[in-house]
C-alpha cells in the first residue's frame, strides 16, 4: 500500500515543503549484486519551484543472512536520483557480516541540492551479498519517506 505524495502543504519562504507518506510496504531487493532499482512503492517527488532544496530521506534497510552464505555478508545501498541521475552525497548504506544474522536499520540522509521546477527525485536501492534484502515501511518497524524543503532561490 503506498500513500500518495503530500505536495506543498504550506507556501512561502521558509514553510514551503514536500514529502511522501506514510508509507506501508516491503521492497525485496532479488537483483545482482550493485545493480540498482527504484523503490516503485515509494512516490516519486516532482519539485515545484526551482531553487536550492534541503533534501532529507530514511529508508528501512531489512537484511537476512543464511548461515550457509558465501561470502557471509549481506549490505544494502539506497540513494536518491534526480531525473534519473544519482544525486552525489545521497547515499546510505547498512548491512552485517557474519552468517546467520539479521538486522533491520533505518537509514538516511540529508543535504543541500539545486533543482528546477519539475525535476523528479525517486528513491532507489540494491544489495551486495548473499541472503533477503529489502526496503520496508511500516508503522511496526519504522517508516521509509523521502521529504524536500524549499530554502532558497539559486
Amino acid at each position: 500500500m503506498t500513500t500518495p505524495t503530500t505536495t506543498s502543504a504550506q507556501q512561502g519562504a521558509s514553510k514551503l515543503w514536500i514529502q511522501t507518506g506514510p508509507l506501508a510496504f516491503d521492497h525485496s531487493l532479488r537483483g545482482a549484486d550493485r545493480v540498482r532499482e527504484k523503490v516503485s512503492e515509494v512516490p516519486d517527488l516532482q519539485i515545484p519551484f526551482p531553487g536550492v532544496w534541503e533534501v532529507s530521506y530514511h529508508a528501512l534497510h531489512a537484511v537476512a543472512v543464511p548461515a550457509n552464505a558465501a561470502p557471509p555478508y549481506l549490505y544494502i545501498q539506497t540513494a536518491l536520483l534526480k531525473n534519473g541521475v544519482l544525486i552525489p552525497g545521497s547515499e546510505a548504506y547498512s548491512g552485517t557480516a557474519g552468517a546467520n544474522a539479521t538486522i533491520r536499520t533505518t537509514a538516511g540522509q540529508t543535504f543541500l541540492q539545486t533543482f528546477d521546477a519539475g525535476d523528479v527525485v525517486t528513491l532507489h536501492a540494491y544489495r551486495i551479498g548473499q541472503g533477503d534484502a529489502a526496503v520496508e515501511s511500516s508503522g511496526d518497524g519504522g517508516r521509509t519517506g523521502v521529504m524536500a524543503h524549499w530554502v532558497s532561490a539559486v
